[in-house]
């Protein structure tokens, strides 16, 4: 399939896991690409990797989605050096878990800054862009945390249950301006986010049963799937709504 051949496509968060199997699975198809990371050489040799593999157009950028006014001039950037683009897929962000009763202030802030912060900071620069298009994409990253019962990640689940209605509001907000815009709530995928999680001290591991899917782990390829198809025209009539990919674990 080239799904994307003529379409330029922003991602963040593409250094590494879903990003970066969601960058490949774009390139592969023949999208001209925009990857943005905050590890500014990690994402550099992606890119370079991509260009190369499937003779594509790819440029890279350092990006700290927390920054608001960074994450406006690299986008802006990359709207000139691309010409425009016409796809959004904001995947970057991170986790990390607490006893909520034990977090401090600044560690509540770091999981919001980046996770919903972050995902308004992209969707709010890539608009302007986005817009000047007949048809837009936007794919935001969510995650079961949102809509289920996950221990120890209330800041987690608050800013991805932000991202869930934020993409929703923008649904209607925009889409008589030919602006689909979806999320993807993924779980159980074995990424370097996923990665991240360490069980507070004293936890119960059985509190965790309810999110853990009953077949094994994803791969990041598996959910790249579910985000390209989103960002095609094959769900050209999927619009202000989630696709939950995780394995059945909230089934």
């Amino acid at each position: 399939m080239k799904r994307f051949e003529g379409r330029k496509v922003v991602i963040t968060g593409a250094a590494s896991g879903v990003g970066l199997a969601t960058a490949e699975r774009i390139a592969e198809e023949g999208g001209t690409l925009a990857l943005m990371d905050i590890n500014a050489e990690g994402v550099k040799k992606v890119a370079a990797s991509l260009s190369e593999k499937f003779g594509v157009k790819t440029v890279s950028y350092g990006l700290d989605v927390s920054n608001g006014s960074q994450v406006k001039e690299i986008i802006d950037q990359a709207a000139k050096d691309l010409e425009g683009f016409d796809t959004l897929l904001h995947i970057a962000g991170i986790l990390r878990t607490y006893h909520t009763h034990e977090m401090t202030f600044e560690q509540w802030h770091e999981i919001i800054n980046v996770n919903l912060h972050g995902t308004f900071y992209a969707c709010h620069a890539a608009l302007p862009h986005l817009l000047a298009n007949k048809h837009s994409v936007i794919v935001n990253m969510s995650s079961t945390s949102a809509i289920g019962s996950h221990p120890w990640m209330s800041a987690y689940a608050a800013s991805k249950g932000g991202v869930i209605s934020f993409t929703r509001a923008l649904y209607i907000e925009y889409v008589k301006r030919g602006l689909r815009a979806n999320c993807v709530v993924g779980g159980g995928i074995a990424t370097p986010l996923h990665a991240q999680f360490r069980a507070p001290e004293g936890a119960d591991m059985d509190l965790l049963r309810g999110a853990m899917p009953y077949v094994s782990f994803a791969k990041p390829k598996h959910a790249a799937s579910v985000i390209a198809f989103l960002a095609s025209d094959d769900a050209r009539f999927v619009n202000g709504t989630e696709v939950r990919a995780d394995g059945g674990a909230l089934s």
